[in-house]
């Protein structure tokens, strides 16, 4: 499945207006990062409460982003949905600064298991659905759904429990290691966004079709996802508490996402023999996303929710300059 980047084609149509390859790189973030500011300022001036956001957060991630999975999943191919090559590149650069995060954070700064691996989960764990998916919708509406499907599997069996499961081995906990992992295992069960991909691959590979009374409510839900997943990012951030007096570790986890993470990504993506230039730029901009806005949730469990709520209101506003600088850099080698 070939994803012709939008980038370039938009920016070919500015330029036959007298417009550079800037306002065209402001063209496709501004949208989703004034959607982010608009969520921010709503609970920030309290004409949002946090509860409200809360409530809209839950309907993106139960209602909302699994029909637009359903209908993108399921109406593909499973070969348009999973690429192996994806798979490849993303999760060896996401292990690879995983385990050097560890090593560096443990060995080198002695700081406890429990922070240790919610500093690896930061640094690695990509905001796939929420800014991960409506950005690569512009940039590759081709291959959005297939870097997202990807990238979920992977960090929901992969990344996300073995960062837990690091975290388990610290003092906050009683729970060994192994039992950490079988414990966020056996939380898929309940994660719905997992839960739709896995029932949209079935449906996808059954040949069935859904008669369109049930078939339309679906199809209604979907184009709802996007925005509204942006406008709850932003609600979450202005939750977030002042980063003062945790800058060190903020700093670490910060330029790990938003800078290390995609040029991890991006030297394991070149090793991958074949793997089609799209294929590439896609997992590098998703890699370049700030982290999951749930992260303050796995810091609650740990004693950490300031310091990752602080981490994640700073590194989503960073990523506005990042995702940027990296889409200008793309354009100008060609798209």
């Amino acid at each position: 499945m070939a994803g012709a980047p939008a980038i370039c084609d938009a920016e070919q149509g500015n330029q036959s207006r007298g417009a550079g390859p800037l306002s065209t790189i402001l063209s496709i973030t501004l949208p989703i990062y004034l959607l982010i500011g608009l969520g921010f300022l709503s609970v920030r001036t309290g004409y949002f409460a946090g509860a409200d956001i809360k409530a809209i957060a839950t309907f993106v991630v139960r209602f909302a982003l699994p029909a637009l999975i359903f209908i993108a999943v399921g109406t593909a191919a499973p070969s348009e949905t999973f690429h192996t090559g994806l798979f490849t590149a993303y999760l060896a650069g996401s292990l690879a600064l995983f385990f050097a995060c560890v090593l560096v954070a443990r060995l080198v700064f002695r700081q406890r298991w429990s922070l240790v691996g919610l500093m690896a989960l930061g640094m690695t764990g990509s905001n796939s659905a929420f800014v991960g998916f409506p950005l690569l919708s512009i940039l590759y509406p081709d291959l959005a759904i297939t870097t997202f499907a990807t990238v979920m599997i992977l960090e929901n069996l992969i990344l996300i429990p073995l960062a837990l499961a690091i975290a388990d081995a610290g003092d906050s906990t009683d729970s060994t290691p192994l039992q950490g992992f079988l414990n966020a295992l056996k939380g898929l069960t309940r994660n719905p966004i997992f839960l739709s991909i896995l029932v949209a691959l079935a449906y996808s590979v059954s040949g069935l079709t859904l008669p369109d009374p049930l078939m339309r409510p679906i199809e209604m839900l979907r184009p709802i996802a996007s925005p509204i997943a942006l406008f709850a990012v932003g609600g979450t951030v202005a939750a977030a508490r002042s980063v003062r007096g945790m800058v060190l570790p903020a700093g670490a986890i910060l330029s790990g996402k938003l800078i290390l993470h995609p040029l991890f990504v991006l030297a394991a993506a070149l090793m991958v023999p074949d793997l089609p230039r799209e294929i590439l730029l896609v997992a590098v901009v998703n890699a370049a996303c700030p982290m999951l806005s749930i992260y303050p949730l796995f810091g609650l469990s740990y004693g950490r929710e300031l310091l990752t709520s602080a981490t994640l209101m700073v590194t989503t506003a960073a990523s506005f300059v990042t995702i940027s600088s990296l889409l200008w850099i793309i354009s100008a080698s060609g798209g």
